[in-house]
């Protein structure tokens, strides 16, 4: 951990677009190499770009960097995750002992690498370390809170209130916060991430991802230090996973299917390592249903809010009328 290299992961995949993905890519490739710990090596996955442009491009960064950059070139591209496990992957072959997520849009903090390393080496036991982020747009100007969708103001309250950290953060993710540590803001022991691996997902596979390394066993640990700037085009209905799924219908819908999913098989391993009761359990599943609920209905996806409302109902319909009086969601439209 001392000196072996942090690997930044990177997935990729480009159709040529508007020529601001390659200006993108590059103001992440500079964050990286404005690290104040120099010691790392990129991977970058790519999905069978449809561009050659784009890939002629990457071959030619891979030269540039003389050995600290590395691109896999990938037969198909199904996903983000499906790149991130390609090179989790050749992280851990490689002994590379801790990975530092980072979209190809996104921009790391100068202190990402050294406060990373300075947390796995001072906490034997942390696993996971994630900060904070500003949304940035496609011209690289901050976006002030008030225009953000609310399930973005969301995780932001989450790390102005009390983000998770400890072990068992798992519970509070999925029943009290929803989705907290955005992905280009999260880094991670190597054999944790290459020992769970993301879902076969393209919508909110690093939620899942996240759920499964806290039940496993992973500490997390919070930091303000190291704020990722996140980017949101504002030209669009949002990030690219939400233009990928048909607008934010498509995508709020698929992510319902694969949080739950993500619950569950946290759910599942937690109960398995005795950190949970069958009864606690249900409980569990019933409070985070309703919590889907509240973060569907901020997104004004009503349908959806009165889907996770049901489901929370038919799990335990008397439990679930206690928690939506002990949660003060009794006056919430969803609630039927």
């Amino acid at each position: 951990m001392k000196n072996g290299s942090a690997v930044f992961i990177m997935p990729h995949w480009s159709n040529g677009g508007s020529g601001l993905e390659k200006k993108w890519l590059d103001k992440t490739l500079e964050s990286i190499k404005n690290q104040t710990d120099s010691n790392w090596k990129i991977l970058i996955a790519d999905g069978n770009s449809p561009s050659k442009d784009a890939v002629d491009y990457l071959n030619q960064l891979e030269k540039e960097f003389n050995g600290k950059l590395e691109v896999i070139h990938m037969e198909h591209s199904d996903g983000p995750g499906h790149a991130r496990n390609v090179a989790i992957k050749k992280a851990y072959a490689d002994g590379h002992p801790f990975i530092v997520f980072l979209d190809a849009d996104d921009i790391a903090s100068p202190k990402r690498v050294e406060i990373a390393r300075k947390t796995f080496l001072e906490n034997k036991d942390a696993g996971v370390v994630y900060s904070t982020f500003k949304v940035i747009d496609e011209f690289n100007n901050v976006v002030p809170r008030e225009k953000l969708s609310q399930s973005i103001v969301e995780i932001l309250e989450s790390h102005d209130n009390a983000p998770p950290q400890g072990k068992g953060t798992w519970i509070q993710i999925a029943t009290e916060t929803g989705y907290t540590n955005l992905t280009s803001a999260t880094s991670v022991r190597t054999e944790i991430a290459h020992a769970n691996l993301f879902p076969p997902e393209k919508v909110s596979e690093d939620y899942y991802a996240w759920l499964v390394y806290s039940a496993s066993g992973a500490e997390f640990v919070y930091t303000p230090d190291s704020p990722t700037l996140y980017r949101i085009p504002q030209n669009t209905e949002g990030s690219v996973s939400r233009s990928r799924e048909g607008g934010k219908k498509g995508f709020y819908t698929t992510k319902c299917r694969v949080d739950e999913a993500g619950f569950n098989a946290a759910s599942s391993i937690a109960l398995k390592r005795g950190d949970i009761s069958d009864s606690q359990k249900t409980k569990l599943y019933v409070k985070f249903m309703l919590k889907e609920a509240e973060t569907m209905g901020r997104e004004e996806q009503l349908e959806l809010a009165e889907m996770c409302y049901s489901k929370a109902v038919d799990i335990d319909k008397d439990i679930a009328a206690n928690l939506v009086k002990e949660l003060d969601f009794s006056n919430r439209a969803w609630v039927n």
